[in-house]
């Protein structure tokens, strides 16, 4: 009985130490994971920050080719200066007669 209650002790060691190792690896991998999440979460906040930036960049974007002249406006805007142009030369011409 000895010698089993011995052997029941020397088990119970052994199972204890492979206890204590386990849950020595499985602590080690809790704060490799929590060091994981907190850099997890600091690049989420970068990167939403950076999706903030670039949606506001992109709707300042949306709105100055919303006011942007097109081509025709041009065209237009142009003739109506050459016709101004040419009324002032006309005046000119008549002042200086």
């Amino acid at each position: 009985m000895a010698g089993s209650l011995q052997e029941t002790i020397q088990n119970l060691k052994a199972k204890a130490g492979i206890i204590l190792d386990r849950h020595a690896l499985l602590t080690k991998e809790y704060h490799a994971a929590c060091e994981r999440i907190q850099e997890l979460e600091s690049t989420v906040l970068t990167l939403r920050k950076e999706v903030e930036r670039l949606t506001l960049e992109t709707e300042y974007l949306r709105i100055a080719t919303t006011v942007a002249p097109t081509t025709a406006d041009i065209e237009r805007s142009r003739a109506v200066l050459s016709e101004l142009v040419r009324e002032i030369d006309k005046c000119i011409t008549e002042l200086n007669e």
